[in-house]
């Protein structure tokens, strides 16, 4: 990546359109109980990555993917395996704050689909619809920008025999690079 980064013909600050490739870790923590008895679905390290196009100094649109593993924690049901994997598909508007210092802080909001793989052999891999928002900022440098990033989802889990609303956080930190159009 870095590269395609020394091709970039002006710093991202510079730049009104950009294809901007990032990386991301972080932690993905649902705040929204399964059950009203407390079951719940474990926080977890993340970590994905997305591309975007900087439509201008302010707009981006972007695609993202995160992935996590978590496991169900209760005792509503007892699965064979509590174990799970979590994909994360999102599709964002990001407007930023316009500034003159090297910190830009933006909000985002969109949508997109988390896709839940049980290890459960008896469950059924499940597909929701999810609702994006979130506010982040960016750190720019000379090719790009470090990013701290806090999104909310909001989706439908359905899964173990359970379905209910899930509100989750997920704080990332990551990486992103422009390359100039």
């Amino acid at each position: 990546m870095l590269l395609l980064a020394a091709g970039a013909s002006r710093p991202l600050s510079a730049q009104d359109q950009a294809l901007v490739v990032s990386i991301h870790g972080g932690r993905h923590s649902p705040l929204v109980n399964l059950t009203d008895g407390g079951d719940d679905l474990a926080a977890a390290f993340s970590y994905g990555g997305g591309v975007a196009l900087q439509l201008n100094p302010n707009v981006a649109i972007r695609a993202l993917t995160t992935y996590h593993r978590t496991r169900y924690r209760g005792t509503a049901v007892t699965p064979a395996d509590s174990g799970m994997a979590q994909f994360v598909f999102g599709g964002d508007l990001l407007v930023g704050w316009p500034a003159t210092s090297v910190f830009v802080p933006y909000i985002f909001f969109g949508g997109g689909a988390v896709l839940t793989d049980f290890d459960d052999p008896s469950q059924d891999t499940s597909t929701r619809f999810s609702g994006r928002f979130g506010v982040g900022l960016n750190r720019v440098s000379g090719f790009g920008a470090w990013f701290l990033e806090i999104d909310g989802l909001l989706y439908q889990f359905e899964g173990l025999g359970l379905r209910r609303t899930q509100f989750d956080v997920e704080a990332k930190f990551g990486l992103a690079i422009a390359l100039g159009l």
